[in-house]
């Protein structure tokens, strides 16, 4: 909400500079974003936030300051001449659906001059970013921004059987608003209508054919009350925001439509000089019901901590014009004005008195005792493998407990016991507790797929829900499932880089697998200390059919509290080596059946205290090596730790390790 800091003296006096005011609205709760200085007046920018829909106007604004200044609130005047024609002689208005348009008035005013307005009310406009357009179209722009109540003027001679119907569009009518955007109305949409069409669409803006023009001369002035979810959603179906659905969405006041009405028809007959018909048509169907809230002062005084008179709170709340009903030594009654639809129980006019009162008159003190506690090693972990593997390009997703039959499909990878039936699903075709998260990662790149994004790198840490026997509760078991693009190996390389980084004592043990989900000889089992971590692997041929997958990702799925349980959290001190170290790399033909676990345990069960790593590096199978073999490429690290390692003695223990793999394993040196 922008506010020019000289239009708001109209409805305030007050002594507050341009900063000092900016503070103070701050302080009430209407936060002051930026000012901005034009001309000799300055643009002060409010956030005002969604249950203050009564500030989106310089009068609200102007109460605000007046109950923290003290001051009497100006409200203008509003009587204005009539001439002796009834204006329902003239026009007549229907409303068909009264829930979505529970007030409309109309006002009917002759013999308009259209021309530019006067200077002051361009700058006023002007200040708050608005564009002067006419002398017609301006007024109804600065009794919005005055009042926070939106108009529309009807050029009344545009108007087909000069009358107007409120009802619903009918399915598939065309209207161009006055921005010229074709608007395709639904059924769900209210419109106001003339005997033939769609004139305007209720809340958002007027259409093209009976805006005012320079050749205007009689106006229909409409202010009304839409439903303020109808307007909404008409809004976000059209993609049409405009001051006038910003206000009507957030509930305008009831009571101002035909103040507003009456204000803009006087600045017509004073600027425009028109003549305005007596009376007005007024379709009200709201239901007139007061809020009268008690507020207990002992109350108000135990939830503020402090101690405020009666008398203070009584002189706050009629400076935020609520009404006194009555009293007692002990309470106070009041009636709620309709423009504050936000206040409903005791508890909003303690925040009231509160905010006006002064938050920092409220001692800060409090006998609640803070005490610090440590991160557990689930957290820390948990921190650390997410940081590992968003490092590595990976977008974690959060998906549904519960799913479809869907993870029925391939052989279980936990368990095979029936999967968990959920009593009174929400969808009747997910009723089921996941005991995998495999399936929902492949419904992810699914989605992504459909959208444009061919290849997706993602990974979940949640929980799945093994069903046990004898009815027992079922084991809720901390799952890492991680869905890679780059290949089998690549994916491996991530698990490894989360074995090594949490400083895990065990091996990390790959054995060939055989599992209806992936693809043979590209899976595997993974097991630390002799238990099983999980599972890896390429998806078969039959699963990507089955997903219509245009690329073939590997996943695999771990059993994250194993992680957890072997983690090693104290940080390690490793010495910089000293010593250059000697590579060395080879390529060996082995039986199909060999492994490469096999080919690194047997190099290690050497124990050669020189070998400073193993590195794996290529497989190949084709017309240079024989049918039934591979050929392996790894590379081997040799260094010491107190001098640096002749040739000869690397070329030895090279040797020494081919052959103990042929012995052992029966492979042979590629040539």
């Amino acid at each position: 909400m922008k506010v020019s800091y000289n239009w708001l003296k109209d409805y305030v006096k007050h002594n507050f500079s341009v900063k000092e005011l900016s503070e103070r609205l701050t302080n009430v709760g209407l936060v002051v974003d930026t000012t901005t200085p034009i001309d000799k007046d300055s643009c002060l920018d409010i956030e005002v936030t969604s249950n203050r829909p009564d500030c989106l106007g310089f009068i609200g604004i102007a109460r605000e300051v007046a109950a923290v200044a003290c001051n009497e609130l100006i409200i203008p005047d509003v009587d204005y001449a009539t001439i002796s024609e009834d204006v329902k002689d003239i026009t007549n208005v229907t409303v068909k659906d009264k829930e979505l348009c529970p007030r409309y008035t109309a006002r009917i005013i002759k013999n308009v001059s259209m021309g530019p307005s006067p200077e002051w009310l361009q700058k006023k406009i002007n200040t708050i970013g608005l564009r002067p357009v006419n002398n017609i179209v301006d007024i109804t722009n600065y009794v919005l921004m005055e009042s926070g109540q939106p108009l529309h003027a009807f050029d009344f001679d545009k108007l087909s059987g000069k009358k107007i119907t409120v009802r619903r569009a009918l399915n598939g009518e065309v209207m161009v608003a006055i921005d010229g955007s074709k608007c395709t109305l639904t059924p769900d949409m209210l419109v106001i209508a003339d005997s033939r069409k769609p004139v305007a669409i209720a809340g958002l803006m007027g259409g093209r054919d009976t805006e005012v023009s320079d050749t205007t001369k009689n106006i229909l002035l409409e202010s009304a009350f839409f439903e303020p979810g109808n307007v909404r959603r008409t809004s976000r179906k059209l993609g049409i925001r405009t001051d006038s659905s910003y206000r009507f969405e957030r509930r305008v006041d009831p009571e101002c439509v035909d103040w507003a009405s009456r204000r803009a028809a006087k600045l017509i007959q004073e600027i425009a000089g028109g003549e305005i018909a007596e009376g007005v048509i007024d379709r009200n169907y709201l239901k007139k019901e007061k809020t009268n809230v008690t507020l207990r002062i002992a109350r108000l005084n135990s939830l503020l901590g402090i101690h405020i008179e009666k008398d203070l709170v009584k002189d706050i709340m009629e400076r935020l014009q609520f009404k006194i009903i009555s009293e007692t030594k002990t309470s106070l009654k009041v009636n709620v004005p309709t423009f504050r639809g936000d206040v409903y129980r005791e508890i909003d006019l303690i925040e009231e008195v509160a905010r006006i009162h002064g938050y920092d008159n409220i001692p800060t003190k409090s006998n609640i005792g803070l005490k610090p506690i440590q991160e557990n090693k689930f957290d820390v972990v948990v921190e650390k493998v997410r940081n590992i593997i968003s490092g590595l390009g990976f977008s974690e997703v959060i998906t549904d407990s519960i799913v479809g039959n869907s993870q029925n499909q391939h052989d279980a990878i936990w368990s095979d016991n029936s999967s968990i039936k959920i009593v009174n699903p929400i969808r009747q075709d997910e009723n089921l507790l996941r005991k995998t998260l495999v399936h929902n990662l492949l419904r992810v790149k699914k989605h992504n797929q459909n959208y444009g994004i061919e290849k997706t790198q993602i990974y979940e840490l949640s929980k799945i829900y093994l069903p046990q026997k004898n009815d027992k509760i079922p084991e809720e078991k901390e799952c890492l499932c991680i869905l890679g693009e780059e290949g089998f190996l690549s994916l491996k390389g991530v698990v490894e880089a989360i074995h090594k980084h949490l400083n895990i004592e065990h091996k990390l043990e790959s054995t060939p697998y055989r599992f209806d989900l992936f693809r043979p000889g590209k899976s595997a089992k993974l097991k630390l200390g002799g238990k099983v971590l999980g599972y890896i692997g390429e998806l078969s041929s039959g699963t990507i059919k089955g997903h219509d997958f245009r690329s073939t990702p590997c996943i695999t799925e771990l059993n994250f509290n194993l992680l957890v349980d072997m983690a090693n959290l104290e940080s390690s001190f490793q010495k910089i080596p000293s010593f250059p170290t000697m590579m060395r790399d080879l390529a060996i033909v082995s039986d199909e059946k060999i492994t490469w676990n096999d080919i690194r345990g047997c190099i290690e069960s050497l124990k050669i205290d020189y070998v400073d790593g193993i590195e794996f590096f290529d497989v190949y199978r084709g017309k240079q090596v024989e049918q039934g073999k591979k050929s392996i490429a790894f590379r081997l690290i040799f260094r010491a730790d107190d001098r640096t390692l002749k040739s000869e003695e690397v070329d030895a223990l090279q040797e020494k390790i081919l052959e103990n793999l042929n012995k052992i394993l029966g492979v042979k040196l590629r040539t």
